[in-house]
């Protein structure tokens, strides 16, 4: 049986739901048997990948994949990462972010390696169609894997000019940790912690502090409602360039003593369980959300914006609501009508968590990634037979 030799490259330094796809993709990779690399500046997904200690995956942050305006940076990228194809005999390389896609492409372009190209795009910003995004996709990526189907209409300019055509981009929905966010965790430790009492309605978001993410629609909402909910109290678990704008925004709202700027929490999965109700209040680029996911897992009732891929994991009215994005009425009214009637809640919540771990485990994102390998593989490879090691699909 053949292990694959498979690099994934990120530009992030920060951590997010990218970069924990890309942990979850490769450590269920290098467990499978697998040599895995990931290519990624110095940060929190090189550094919990090192932390994972396993045998088969290896780091290389010696990287910094700033953007081709940084000229001298851009070119001892290049050259870092002609060097590591020709050290090391990759079957695949999947690319993750902009910057280091271009490092890659442009390696490939001038030496040929390597030998198979693979960009996995995980959200739903516009992709311009200059001529280098046209070369980049026509010639120099020979296949892309999408999160979900809301991101194909990104590329509808270069399906309809034949620059990329659909057999050669698959869907694969991100994954959640299922051993981490599951309905025995206990939220009341952190319940304490913060105070909350059975009188307390705790509406959190986990996610980062940045506008694209919504907070400050869930805040208004929030403020429109404290009349009628005097329990309600904001969580925000997350780190973020917004934060200090959010908190002055929270003093004019006057929400001041109703909101917890929880930040980074290691212990993020009793942190989501102390909720009453998960939202999403998302009005940007969320295309395969894992909290959404996460929240679901662990019997949280869930409120989503109407984003990129919300309604391909939730089921408007049956495993969760779905509201417009960027209406803080459309938010207020279902946060309201959760807290009127919690059985009610409580009995949607409990659907969607019998779904969820279905649906977007590990073991599935490996699978269905494994497939897409083995497919591009065959067909760079002129249909050259290889097999498949444990837990994958033979091509």
């Amino acid at each position: 049986m053949k292990p694959l030799r498979i690099l994934h490259t990120d530009f992030h330094s920060g951590w997010g739901g990218q970069a924990s796809r890309i942990l979850m993709l490769s450590t269920e990779l290098a467990r499978r048997g697998h040599h895995v690399t990931i290519a990624a500046p110095p940060g929190e997904l090189s550094g919990k990948a090192r932390q994972a200690g396993l045998p088969d995956l290896a780091v290389d942050d010696g990287f910094a994949f700033r953007a081709p305006s940084h000229a001298a940076s851009f070119l001892r990228d290049i050259r870092r990462m002609r060097a590591l194809l020709k050290q090391e005999p990759f079957d695949v390389v999947d690319v993750h972010g902009s910057q280091d896609t271009w490092v890659t492409a442009v390696a490939r372009l001038s030496g040929g390696l390597p030998r198979c190209l693979i960009m996995t795009r995980h959200n739903t910003k516009r992709v311009r169609s200059g001529w280098a995004n046209r070369l980049l996709y026509r010639r120099l990526i020979d296949h892309l894997i999408i999160v979900d189907e809301s991101v194909r209409r990104q590329y509808e300019t270069f399906l309809s000019a034949g620059v990329l055509e659909d057999r050669r981009i698959s869907v694969i929905p991100s994954a959640y940790r299922t051993d981490l966010f599951h309905d025995s965790v206990d939220g009341s430790r952190v319940r304490d912690e913060l105070g909350l009492t059975s009188s307390s309605f705790a509406v959190g978001v986990a996610g980062r502090l940045v506008a694209d993410k919504g907070h400050i629609f869930l805040m208004r909402a929030a403020a429109a409602l404290k009349p009628r909910l005097p329990g309600l109290v904001l969580l925000f678990a997350g780190t973020g360039p917004d934060e200090e704008r959010l908190r002055r925004q929270a003093l004019e709202l006057g929400l001041a003593d109703s909101i917890r700027f929880l930040g980074f929490r290691a212990d993020i999965a009793e942190v989501e369980a102390a909720f009453d109700v998960a939202v999403l209040p998302s009005i940007g680029c969320d295309a395969s959300s894992a909290s959404i996911k996460e929240a679901m897992a662990l019997g949280v009732p869930v409120v989503a914006t109407d984003i990129g891929g919300a309604r391909s994991i939730i089921e408007d009215g049956v495993t969760g609501a779905i509201v417009r994005p960027g209406e803080p009425g459309d938010l207020a009214e279902a946060l309201a009508s959760i807290a009127k009637d919690r059985e009610a809640a409580r009995r949607m919540a409990e659907r969607a968590r019998q779904e969820v771990s279905l649906r977007f485990s590990i073991q599935r994102l490996a699978d269905e990634t494994l497939s897409v390998y083995a497919s591009v593989m065959h067909q760079q490879a002129g249909h050259r037979a290889w097999v498949m090691p444990r837990g994958g699909q033979a091509a």
